[in-house]
């Protein structure tokens, strides 16, 4: 039997586990460590099939709260809001589920999927008559757990709610699946970092909000200190954590290690651009 045939024997075989209802980690954890699949996956040259197998490993290490997005990034809408205003709110986020609360995030009443509100038109458009339900999830419960909770119930979104009901994150079915095979690229996921830069200089950036602190600490060559546990991983999620709220336009606010950041573009739902300036 040769490589592919090898390959394709226990990658069938997961997938078909991950997606049964009956199948445990455990069950997966043991088919890799058989000693005839282990010299299977150790025969296979494919660096991409081996990083699948160590991400399958990982699993049982991790749990929702380790890859949900983070509150201070879910993209949510108001129920109240119209049809023009959702349809400005899809063409701008791209997102094909969108969790829809009543007063603030903590109060989410479902979701829609895109595919349901361009079935609708403006003339005829009611929130409820496109809303599903949303699955909850406590922060710590393991992701291949989960996983197959989605798949169960067929709701491929999820809230990661703490002991009192409130919002932490969300996550979902691309989040999880991710995790096991790698980054799932579409037409809308950024392509090159350049691209959320609008300007640049030696001691200035002017970025999208979705500019990752790893690429600003390389830029200016600094050491952001954020705690694991807050999840902060944007420039926008950095601002939000220090001042615990949507900031306005040409709002300045000073960070560690001598930046500035100043509010280029806000609304009323997330940070956009931000101009960053590193005082010597």
């Amino acid at each position: 039997m040769n490589n592919i045939d090898k390959s394709y024997n226990w990658k069938n075989w997961i997938i078909k586990k991950l997606l049964s209802n009956d199948s445990t980690k455990e069950d997966i954890l043991n088919y890799i460590a058989n000693e005839e699949t282990s010299k299977e996956i150790k025969d296979i040259d494919d660096i991409s099939e081996k990083n699948l197998i160590q991400n399958i490993l990982k699993l049982n290490e991790k749990s929702v709260e380790d890859i949900m997005v983070p509150r201070s990034e879910i993209v949510a809408l108001d129920h109240k809001q119209s049809y023009t205003q959702i349809l400005d709110l899809i063409k701008e986020e791209s997102h094909s589920r969108i969790p829809v609360y009543k007063t603030n995030i903590d109060n989410v009443v479902g979701f829609f999927h895109i595919k349901d509100f361009i079935k609708t038109s403006q003339e005829n458009f009611e929130i409820n008559s496109i809303l599903r339900e949303v699955l909850y999830v406590a922060p710590k419960s393991p992701i291949l757990d989960f996983l197959k909770t989605m798949r169960t119930s067929k709701i491929h979104i999820g809230l990661v709610v703490d002991g009192v009901g409130g919002v932490d994150g969300l996550v979902t079915i691309e989040d999880l699946v991710e995790e096991i095979v790698g980054d799932i690229e579409d037409e809308h996921d950024a392509e090159d970092v350049d691209e959320l830069v609008l300007k640049k200089s030696k001691n200035l950036l002017l970025v999208d909000a979705a500019y990752r602190l790893e690429d600003l600490e390389k830029y200016f060559k600094i050491k952001i200190s954020v705690s694991d546990d807050d999840e902060i991983f944007t420039v926008g999620g950095l601002v939000y954590s220090k001042i615990n709220r949507i900031p306005t336009n040409n709002e300045t606010i000073k960070m560690d290690n001598n930046l500035i950041i100043k509010i280029i573009k806000s609304n009323n739902r997330k940070i956009e651009t931000v101009e960053i300036k590193k005082n010597n």
